[in-house]
């Protein structure tokens, strides 16, 4: 690795990098704020006439489950709360323990293999509120989750339409590297029958990238149907897919977004022309030729995924392992980056957020608002590297700048 101007960086990688110990003292901080998982709710509808079916999908990584070993197996457990409200009044309240049992330790690190839980629920096409909440038993340390759920739209018409989504297990997977020809897509659908025509509009951003058009037979029942969208001359990208059905003078709309990527890499990567941008800090800090980051800005998008994987390839920590572990840390903070410091620019743009990408949490924070004849700034302290980072709110718009910028970056 060619030498860095701003040796530093290497906070960003060490607990990584690290031995055992710094693994453990990693894992035990991972826990503190409880085990990640996503949520995702599809609204269809229900067997019954006039209700709906809200379908919960739970997904836990391996490697956010404390596995204990038990004889020559690994063993994880889990409790799952689940409740739903409307209106304030509990409609659904349901807790259960989960137990997950592996053979091979190696798995129980796996970011990509998960834990899939789906509940399905019988509900009244009104407004709700779900509530789940993961507690590890063996910590006793929890997360919880809130989404509010909408499934008045089920109400809309003759014809009872569920959400769109991606067909699972279905979606063939490209080679890596390389984009799948095909997604397929799907809904859930009642009340109608007869051939009616379909139409969608893929969009990058505002603009218009692709259109599709068909005619469907529907049956009265309840029925799943499913469609192909092409992915020819679209690029790794996030999309938005609008989906338009007319039946009668009545027409249904509904969207999904759909992240358009290569097998393998990192889902906090929706765009890969932004991915490469945000590389910045690494191109200025010796990870690579500053000369080939500036070239690939600019290239085609066959040149922007050639350096893309290549630079990664050299960072990863774990040759031929299913997880580049720098990547996903540098792309997650890059999203918290973006959550926490972001105003009149992106987050990671901000000197916070550079900071924050570079080094990572700081060890202490001051903050100092109310003092005379001086300016709000705050103090960020990094004891493992023996530095510190005053930020000052020269506008009073609370955009934090470096007292001493870094014109490196």
């Amino acid at each position: 690795m060619p030498k860095l101007r701003f040796t530093t960086l290497i906070f960003l990688f060490v607990l990584l990098l690290a031995g055992a110990c710094a693994q453990n003292e990693l894992f035990d901080k991972k826990w503190q704020a409880g085990p990640e998982y996503k949520i995702e709710h599809i609204v269809k509808p229900g067997k019954e006439t006039g209700k709906g079916e809200l379908e919960v999908r739970l997904r836990i990584p391996y490697d956010e489950i404390l596995f204990v070993k038990s004889n020559r197996s690994y063993k994880g457990r889990f409790e799952i709360s689940l409740m739903i409200f409307e209106k304030g009044e509990r409609r659904v309240n349901e807790s259960w323990i989960e137990v997950l049992t592996l053979n091979e330790f190696r798995i129980t690190n796996s970011r990509k293999k998960a834990v899939e839980i789906r509940r399905s629920y019988s509900l009244s096409p009104e407004q709700y509120r779900l509530e789940v909440q993961i507690t590890d038993l063996r910590t006793q340390n929890r997360r919880k989750q809130v989404k509010e759920i909408d499934m008045l739209h089920l109400k809309s018409g003759i014809w009872m339409l569920g959400d769109l989504y991606l067909v699972e297990g279905r979606n063939p997977e490209g080679k890596t590297g390389e984009i799948p020809d095909v997604i397929l897509v799907g809904f859930t659908a009642s009340g109608v029958e007869g051939s009616h025509p379909v139409s969608y509009t893929l969009f990058s951003g505002e603009k218009p990238v692709k259109h599709g058009r068909f005619d469907i037979d529907l049956v009265k029942e309840k029925h799943e149907y499913i469609f192909p969208v092409r992915t020819t001359e679209l690029s790794y990208n996030q999309y938005l897919l609008i989906m338009e059905v007319r039946i009668g003078e009545e027409r249904y709309e509904r969207r999904i977004p759909l992240r358009i990527s290569w097998p393998g890499s990192s889902e906090l990567i929706p765009n890969l022309k932004e991915a490469i941008e945000q590389m910045r800090y690494l191109a200025h800090t010796g990870y690579f030729p500053v000369r080939d980051y500036r070239k690939a800005l600019s290239a085609e998008a066959e040149g922007q995924r050639e350096f893309f994987n290549e630079a990664w390839n050299r960072l990863d920590p774990t040759p031929g392992t299913e997880r580049n572990e720098l990547m996903d840390e540098y792309y997650y903070r890059i999203q918290v980056a973006n959550r926490r410091f972001s105003g009149q620019r992106e987050g990671w743009r901000s000197d916070r957020g550079m900071i924050y990408v570079i080094y990572g949490e700081p060890d202490a924070v001051e903050e100092h608002y109310m003092e005379i004849n001086t300016k709000p700034y705050i103090i960020w302290y990094y004891y493992s590297v023996n530095r510190s980072f005053i930020f000052i709110d020269y506008t009073g718009f609370g955009d934090y700048q470096l007292s001493e910028p870094m014109s490196e970056y």
